[in-house]
């Protein structure tokens, strides 16, 4: 079993020296830096581009020789290619978006087809490398559509996907036009990973209310297989960055570095040239500092440290520009000849220099507008080995949620900045050293390795868990077996639920009267002297009897309160009536969630929302459940949640008592039940183990076999009879 790790990016780079060679450097980014240093115990292998144009196949040859020792496998992009996928829909569209700046937001249609075209490349590349039974992991924003072109292509891989970046809410998301074919392409994937919940919650409600799925918990049913999403905070190597100031040549450095800076105390900021990392509000901040809290001019200085990124593009050199202006405007406010207030370097810096500056900076100021994580804050902490420091960190940062025992700040506000750092100059070394230990403990354990190794044996799980509804699935030799046996036996059950099985559900009466193809497969069926057809809903008795009262089959209503038997309805009810109460809360739920209702029975009262917008239903669903707990528990009623309805009814009725009244007074040598509910989880509960028990639409762990669809029950019933 290999691993392919498929990114935008290599974990090095191609750069074209001016002798027309190549030399090959280490990439910039979170994802290749933190990805980079995995240790797996499987053959690893990475796809991505490069980071130069190849101008020919000798330039292509020389960099795949380069490459290959490492199990590195290039994708070539265009100029083109470069420009509208990567500035353009990537980095001009969905970058701005997840991020929440939508007034940045722009979109041309050659930078879809452009996206479309690279992830159709990427795809490309990695089909004669991949083998059935490896792992694909797919990687960022910039292949959204990679892990469905992977699924079309290429069988039996595990495919997981990881989003690096926030994921935006619906509302924003929304405004995609190719909003449903992102998320298909990410629903290619077996398992889906974010770095927050929060993040994850976006994208469950858009998948919902875009390709109106319906998910369960962290789930949703596709095809043949379950999709699962889950949040995975993303760590570093830790011990990389925690001993790298027992190296001489870091010790060196960090003394170097701090006799350059003086005795005064040192805040460090380290980012990529992005608009979403808040640099002009940290600058703001601190001027506003030195402005309110001039006792410190002379004793602090801000050292900011700015990747060069994406420096052709117009907004980004806009946003240098301003960076430029106003770190001269502050350092020409208050710098005097023997100190500079803010220290600015416009380049990268190598592990060595980072690590010796995140060793001797006093505070460590992470402000983001909007991250995914933000590794820089965990390296910080993972540096500070035996000496004091104090993070400020961005509560919009992914990193924020483990990382409590911070400086937590609103990145938006300067004041708050301004206040942190004068809470951070003015904390007690022991303090510092106390927050600095819990965090430390947190991100030593939490590290990149647990975190790929979470990842990967959470799809290795769903690997089982798909083979397991592969093997539930009726087809081929499964069916002629189910088949062989219905026509080698004389005395047949067949219980058979009716919304979502026997018919499309649909909570309106009207819309759910049966086919004329349903009515021809059950009168066959019950035709056959050797069959006992039993129709258990939980409709009411009037409704199924309208239906069905032409054909010789079985029926029982509202979960077995009623039960049609040779022809004679007979009545189980012991219910007196609704409680007003009760009546009361569900009315008032209709009264505030629009294109709900609620349906009266006998036996139970049945709330539907199938028609409400997903996200309020499952707000309501909570909501009611919650109202209904005291007054149901004191009538000794239960509540049952199923497929889009919250349903109230007596423990006395249920499928499953109703099967076991049948098989009471009766022998089978063939027994068949059918149900898509949790209600139908009763039924197959009650029936003998060699009975062929299915769940239609999903897996269960009671029946034996499923169907995927409600469409294949009537061609699989047909087809029993051998016609």
């Amino acid at each position: 079993m290999k691993i392919f790790i498929i990114s935008n990016r290599l974990p090095v780079k191609a750069v074209k020296t001016e002798s027309d060679n190549f030399e090959f450097i280490r990439s910039e980014g979170g994802v290749a830096t933190g990805l980079s240093s995995l240790e797996m115990p499987m053959e690893k292998h990475w796809i991505g581009w490069p980071g130069v144009y190849a101008e020919n196949d000798a330039e292509k040859e020389t960099i795949i020789a380069h490459l290959r020792p490492h199990n590195y496998h290039p994708v070539f992009l265009s100029p083109n290619q470069i420009q509208n996928f990567y500035e353009g829909y990537s980095n001009s569209t969905l970058w701005p978006l997840c991020h929440y700046f939508f007034t940045y937001i722009e979109y041309e249609n050659k930078y879809w087809e452009s996206y479309k075209e690279v992830n159709k490349l990427f795809c490309e590349v990695a089909i004669p490398l991949i083998e059935p039974g490896d792992i694909v992991w797919v990687q960022d924003y910039h292949l959204m559509l990679l892990p469905q072109m992977l699924r079309h292509t290429v069988e039996g891989i595990s495919i997981g996907y990881f989003h690096h970046i926030p994921f935006p809410s619906y509302e924003l998301f929304r405004v995609l036009p190719e909003r449903a074919e992102l998320l298909n392409g990410l629903l290619g994937a077996d398992l889906i990973g974010f770095h927050t919940h929060d993040y994850m919650r976006h994208f469950v409600s858009a998948a919902e209310r875009v390709l109106d799925l319906r998910f369960k918990l962290d789930q949703v049913l596709l095809d043949n297989r379950m999709v699962y999403v889950d949040a995975f905070p993303m760590g570093i190597n830790y011990s990389l960055y925690h001993d790298a100031i027992l190296k001489r040549e870091v010790q060196q450095k960090a003394v170097e570095l701090k006799k350059s800076y003086g005795t005064h105390k040192l805040i460090l900021s380290v980012d990529r040239l992005d608009y979403s990392k808040g640099i002009l509000h940290r600058l703001r901040g601190f001027d506003l500092f030195l402005e309110k809290h001039p006792e410190y001019k002379e004793k602090v200085s801000l050292a900011m440290i700015i990747v060069p990124s994406r420096g052709k593009v117009d907004r980004y050199a806009g946003l240098k520009t301003k960076i430029d202006e106003t770190i001269g405007a502050i350092n020409g406010k208050y710098s005097t000849i023997n100190w500079r207030p803010v220290y600015y370097f416009y380049h990268s810096f190598n592990f060595e220099e980072l690590v010796a500056m995140y060793h001797i900076a006093d505070i460590a100021l992470v402000t983001p507008l909007r991250d995914g994580m933000n590794l820089v804050a965990k390296e910080y902490l993972a540096a500070k080995r035996d000496a004091p420091g104090v993070l400020i960190l961005s509560e919009m940062a992914g990193a924020s949620i483990e990382l409590r025992e911070s400086i937590i700040v609103n990145p938006n506000d300067v004041g708050e900045i301004e206040q942190a750092i004068l809470r951070a100059m003015e904390m007690p070394e022991d303090e510092q050293m106390h927050k600095l230990r819990l965090m430390q403990k947190d991100i030593s354990t939490q590290t990149v390795d647990k975190w790929a190794a979470g990842f990967i044996q959470e799809m290795n799980k769903i690997r089982s868990l798909n083979e397991v509804l592969k093997r539930k699935r009726i087809e081929g030799c499964t069916f002629k077996h189910i088949q062989k046996k219905y026509q080698d036996t004389r005395k047949r059950l067949l219980i058979l639920d009716y919304d979502g099985t026997l018919c499309a559900f649909n909570s309106n009466p009207e819309d759910a009267v049966p086919s004329a193809q349903l009515m021809e497969v059950l009168d066959k069926l019950s035709t056959d002297q050797n069959n006992k057809i039993v129709i258990s809903s939980g409709r009411d008795h009037q409704t199924l009897d309208k239906w069905f009262s032409s054909l010789p089959i079985d029926m029982a209503a509202e979960h077995g309160a009623f039960y049609k038997e040779n022809g004679r309805w007979h009545n189980n009810l012991q219910t007196d009536q609704w409680d007003d109460e009760i009546l009361s809360i569900l009315n008032s739920f209709i009264d505030k969630t629009p294109h709900s209702r609620l349906e009266v029975k006998d036996t139970a009262l049945v709330w539907h929302f199938r028609n409400v917008d997903a996200w309020l239903a499952s707000l309501r669903e909570q909501q009611l459940v919650n109202a209904l707990i005291s007054p149901c528990a004191r009538q000794n009623l239960q509540i049952m949640r199923g497929d889009k309805i919250v349903e109230i009814k007596s423990p006395l009725y249920t499928k499953g008592s109703e099967a076991r009244r049948i098989l009471q007074n009766n022998c089978f040598d063939f027994i068949l039940a059918m149900g898509d509910d949790v209600t139908d989880e009763d039924t197959f509960k009650e029936l003998p183990a060699e009975a062929f028990t299915i769940k239609v639409g999903n897996i269960s762990e009671v029946a034996r076999f499923s169907l995927l669809s409600q469409t294949e029950v009537l061609p699989f019933l047909n087809k029993l009879t051998g016609n």
